[in-house]
């Protein structure tokens, strides 16, 4: 999923220049016409933050529905004719969007996963893809494409694996705490007794798989 977002990641943040120029954009206004996509990445993320706060269990819809709105941008590159340059553009700045997708996914670490063993793993696997994306997403960009037409394919098949990848685990997530909900029940074990088994475990460093009373962050 790291990976997969961080191909499109390179070239919003090391590209985004050569793509608006691309387009037929003076040097000038391809400067300019960088702050939407700011504010864009800024907003969504200020109101994804206030969404997943203000509602619980939300944080997997709100990474679904910001993942496609990427690959709803992503899809207008790649099949938008090169003189429609304003819609191009408004396809670059609709991929803005992955930075909210992309926070999300760093709190379903720090909510998911449990165990500080378990935890520093994940981080150092999450990091590793972050890592392997940002260098695999510039190769896509080549010199002899004037309209950068592979890079657009790779972002696009970027957030489409990063999508897929969400879903699965939201839904893995969701039967995994369905699962858990009817254990408890047919125990008998009440939700206090439950909690404070929980608590007692987490403080044993043990990992999700092993605690039956955590439950996923959805």
């Amino acid at each position: 999923m790291a990976v997969g977002a961080q191909v499109p990641n390179s070239a919003l943040t090391s590209f985004t220049s050569l793509i608006i120029k691309s387009f037929g954009f003076g040097t000038l206004g391809t400067q300019y016409l960088q702050i939407p996509g700011g504010a864009v990445q800024f907003l969504s993320l200020l109101g994804g933050g206030i969404i997943c706060s203000k509602f619980p269990n939300i944080r997997c819809p709100t990474m679904i529905v910001a993942n496609l709105i990427c690959i709803s941008g992503a899809a207008m590159l790649v099949g938008l004719p090169a003189d429609i340059k304003w819609g191009r553009l408004v396809a670059i700045w609709l991929c803005y969007f992955q930075g909210l997708g992309f926070s999300m996914s760093l709190t379903m670490i720090s909510s998911n996963v449990a165990g500080y063993t378990k935890k520093q793993l994940t981080g150092a696997i999450l990091f590793t893809g972050y890592c392997v994306g940002n260098i695999v997403g510039p190769q896509t960009f080549k010199s002899s494409e004037k309209d950068f037409h592979s890079a657009y394919i790779a972002m696009l098949v970027g957030y489409s694996i990063k999508l897929a990848c969400v879903v699965i685990l939201y839904i893995y997530m969701y039967s995994v705490n369905k699962k858990r909900d009817r254990e408890a029940a047919a125990a008998g074990t009440l939700s206090d007794e439950e909690e404070r088994a929980a608590i007692e475990q987490g403080m044993h460093d043990v990992t999700e798989l092993d605690n039956k009373g955590f439950r996923y962050a959805l």
